[in-house]
Order: structure tokens, then sequence, then C-alpha cells
């Protein structure tokens, strides 16, 4: 999906303390013989601190930093999420409405997987009008009896964070010059561990074991006729995603400057990175391996961390890359237009 005139104006973003993996293990939280070979360094941790204030957080960064926007200016406003906000039957949007942007604003709650703010890109670009605006907000605090954030996924470690992206239709530091979301539906068991659809398991109260989930997901493609022809198709699909977004940006992968996976295990990054040809370092994986998989906001949040660490320049080109249970692959690029001298001095919320 091609996105003329989008702009990023901004981005916010509250990052809670990070836990390091040696206080994890000192603890008996995290694995002590994995700790060399998988070579995290820890988990941004958010304690008590609800979901939805990490959103509101990430969401007064992104104003601050607009150069004078005003919530009363928004169009629209998607709050994207994997994990439970907050009581069951309450909407964590309109707390943001509630404390920030009023209530004459369109607003949604988007639970797409991990590829949900690539999905909210594709919804506003799609929704916003010449002079429009549309705040996109992801937040995750996976501090629940119900997920151990240290085990939960084999190789990964999960951390909490706030992030928000303004976006106009007339200036900003970067452009979106395109975004694709797809999905391959026979894999949209990968997460589900063979539970039940009824009664929702959220209301029974078991533990959520993804490491678990997914090796039983290999084991039933692998014994079936066929099956391992679905893992193929998720490395042909995401080569050829990349490679139809590249061409509606209308640039080759040689021009890109940096590459942002999800954050997770650096065998997982280097593999799917050798499919185009890259390595590691071509990457965010080392930033990424530091704080741990927010869910819906890795790749935005390390956007935000290359344009503080001075690694871009204007006219630069990132490539984004999704991947998310459904099993949902997603893409975008964006071209450096500025760098705003708040990044000097500015840190990450």
């Amino acid at each position: 999906m091609r996105t003329p005139d989008i702009y990023l104006r901004s981005i916010g973003v509250h990052l809670p303390p990070v836990v390091s993996i040696e206080t994890a293990v000192a603890e008996g939280r995290y694995p002590a013989e994995e700790k060399e070979y998988f070579r995290l360094g820890g988990a941004a941790v958010a304690g008590d601190l609800p979901a939805p204030e990490l959103a509101l957080r990430a969401a007064r960064h992104a104003f601050e930093r607009s150069g004078g926007m005003s919530p009363r200016d928004l169009d629209l406003m998607l709050y994207v999420d994997v994990w439970h906000q907050g009581p069951e039957g309450w909407l964590p949007q309109y707390y943001l409405q509630q404390h920030l942007v009023g209530g004459d604003v369109l607003s949604a709650e988007l639970r797409q997987g991990c590829c949900g703010m690539f999905n909210a890109l594709q919804f506003a670009a799609g929704y916003l009008r010449p002079g429009g605006t549309a705040l996109l907000v992801g937040a995750d605090n996976h501090g629940s009896p119900r997920v151990d954030r240290w085990r939960m996924i084999e190789g990964y470690v999960v951390g909490d964070a706030g992030c928000a992206l303004l976006l106009t239709t007339d200036t900003g530091f970067a452009r979106l010059l395109s975004v694709n979301v797809v999905v391959l539906p026979e894999a949209e068991s990968v997460n589900d561990g063979g539970v039940p659809l009824f009664p929702p398991e959220a209301t029974v109260g078991s533990q959520l074991d993804f490491a678990t989930r997914h090796r039983a997901f290999r084991g039933r493609l692998l014994a079936r006729d066929g099956g391992a022809g679905v893992m193929l198709a998720i490395q042909s699909t995401l080569m050829e995603l990349v490679d139809r977004t590249l061409k509606e940006a209308g640039i080759t992968l040689d021009e890109v400057a940096r590459v942002a996976f999800p954050h997770g295990r650096w065998d997982n990054v280097e593999e799917r990175a050798s499919w185009f040809g890259l390595t590691l370092a071509d990457t965010t994986w080392e930033y990424g391996s530091g704080v741990g998989h927010f869910g819906v906001s890795d790749q935005f949040v390390a956007l935000d961390h290359l344009m503080a660490g001075g690694a871009l320049a204007p006219g630069d080109y990132v490539l984004l890359i999704g991947v998310g249970a459904g099993k949902t692959l997603a893409c975008a690029v964006v071209r450096i237009l500025d760098i705003p001298g708040q990044y000097a001095s500015d840190d990450l919320g």
C-alpha cells in the first residue's frame, strides 16, 4: 500500500527501567544455562504502572516533541495492544480521551497481535484526508500472574513500553512511503495451544506459555503431509512482502540504512536477516536484546532509538518488518527527512 502524503510528525516513548538478565538469573527467573547462548540483556519492567498510563505518557511525549500540535486537533486515535489493559468490560482508548484528547476524536482499540502498529498505520493512512492528523498508541504491561516474561517464549524476554506515533498529511521528520500487512491463515493456530475456543482462556485463569505452544504447533505441522510447506510459506511470503513494499517505496534493499525486526532471539533475527542478504549488524537486534519484546511497538521504539543515537541522517531509508500471530507478516518503509534538534538532548521518555 503506497502512502502518499503521510508523515511521522513525532514519536513518543515511555520506557520503564530495565531489569538486567543477570538480576533475573540471580533471582531464579531466567534459566542460567540459556544466558550465554541467547545473549539477552534484560527487559523493561513497568511494575504496577498500568498499560494505559504507559500509553498516556508516551502520547504526551509525542505531543511535547511535535512542535506545537494539540491533542484537540486530532482526527483519529488508534490504541494498539496485545495484552489485557485493565478491568474487563473497560476500554483503554477512553482513558486517553479522558486525560488527553477529549471526546470528539474518533477512537478505537486494535488488537491485531504483534503487527498491530502496522495495521494502525494502514487504517490511518486510509482514513486521513489533507490536513488530517492521527495518534497511534501502542502499550502493554505484561506483568501478570498469567505470564512469566522471562520464559514465556523460548529465547525471548518480554518487556513493557508505551509508544506513540503522531501522523500528519503535511510535514514531519520522516515520510511513510509504503506499508503492507498480510496473513497466512494456514498458520492461524500457531498460538492457540490446542486450547478450546470456549470458554475464553482469560476467564479460566490458566498460565500462558507460548514456548510450549509453538513447539506443539511445529510438531503438528511436521506430523502431517505437506505441513513443512507452511513454514516455508512464511519465509517466501515475507520475502515477497518486503520486495513489494520496497518497490512501492521506489527503492531497493541496498538503499536501506537499517532494518528493524521484532525484538527476539539473535538466531531467529539472524536467520530472517540472512533471507535478504543482511547481517545482525544491519538490524536493531542489539538494542532490542537489551529491552525485551514489547508486543506491538518494537520496530517503532527502535526507530526512535536510532534517531536518538545519531544512527540516521536525512535521506536515510529505514525498513520495518513485523512478524506476529495469525500468522501475520508486516512491512513498512520510512524515509528520514530531518533530525529534530530535540534528539541531540532528549532521552527516550
